[in-house]
């Protein structure tokens, strides 16, 4: 596996939409929210985003929500208060895709939501309504790997982000030194390791034995 047998993220339905937004997030200097999940897969997509957004000027927090006392999922309590500090875009990571109360309730106090997750969508119910929904398993979307984890479709999200600003150091520097979140992430979560996945662990593997570099 090599660096260039990763697909080009904006095959991914919702990748230009949400690439826009945070651009004008991190020129406007909006605080931006990240919204995870409290697995490996969440929090290293956390750390992965997080690292990201602040790489081009921007300002990320993070929620991740206690296992016990708040379970699992996006919160309207988290978002409205969210609201009241400033923050006027979500990013969720791993997590979401059924949480269409939530979108409701963001879209009612004038947050914008992206949702990044790979979960199945529920058969039965419509999608959130987000400002943009990056799955690669939801309806419409043509992106060749659909068994990707939640922090690989992060680094999918960071890597459409960075090749827009410095696509050279993107691929030669930046994107070996994620892979390695992803790898742990990709593992750990347990997907099929075949396709883009194969290549995610296999170079973050790599790369982790050189942590340093």
């Amino acid at each position: 596996p090599d660096v260039c047998h990763l697909h080009d993220p904006l095959r991914m339905l919702g990748m230009a939409e949400a690439v826009e937004r945070i651009e004008r997030a991190i020129a406007a200097a909006q605080p931006i929210l990240l919204y995870g999940d409290y697995d490996v897969d969440g929090t290293t997509a956390v750390v992965l985003l997080k690292t990201a957004i602040e790489m081009l000027g921007g300002t990320a927090r993070f929620h991740v929500p206690h296992r016990i006392r708040e379970g699992y999922g996006l919160q309207s309590s988290v978002l409205e208060s969210a609201y009241a500090e400033g923050v006027r875009l979500v990013i969720t990571v791993d997590t979401g895709m059924r949480a269409i109360a939530e979108a409701e309730t963001a879209r009612r106090i004038g947050l914008d939501l992206i949702i990044t997750d790979h979960h199945l969508p529920s058969a039965s119910d419509p999608l959130p309504p987000a400002l943009a929904i990056l799955n690669p398993n939801q309806p419409g979307c043509g992106y060749p790997e659909k068994s990707l984890c939640g922090a690989a479709i992060a680094l999918k999200l960071a890597q459409a982000l960075l090749e827009r600003r410095d696509p050279a150091r993107t691929r030669e520097k930046t994107l070996p030194s994620f892979l390695k979140m992803a790898a742990i992430a990709t593992i750990a979560d347990a997907v099929p390791l075949h396709g883009e996945n194969r290549t995610i662990a296999a170079l973050g593997l790599r790369e982790l034995r050189r942590p340093v570099g």
